[in-house]
């Protein structure tokens, strides 16, 4: 798998949030740069893993509240190559 930058696709990710519309958030947010990877497991042992599926994601911070949203890579950009 190539190598993903987030500088590279950082203005596709901000004109794609633009262009959606209402996407259920009422404050002004900034666009976290960086990638986020939301692990998944099958099952909860207490130990920690590493590895293993997980779903690429983008974050937003609300500007005055500092609540945090997150939104799958994919669901924003789909045509992107994972």
């Amino acid at each position: 798998m190539e190598k993903i930058k987030f500088e590279d696709y950082k203005q596709r990710i901000t004109n794609a949030l633009r262009g959606r519309g209402n996407i259920g958030i009422s404050e002004p947010v900034t666009l976290i740069d960086g990638f986020i990877s939301q692990p998944l497991q099958a099952e909860l042992t207490g130990a920690f893993v590493v590895g293993g599926p997980a779903i690429p994601m983008i974050m937003l911070v609300g500007n005055s509240s500092g609540r945090i949203y997150f939104f799958a890579l994919k669901a924003i950009l789909p045509d992107i190559e994972l």
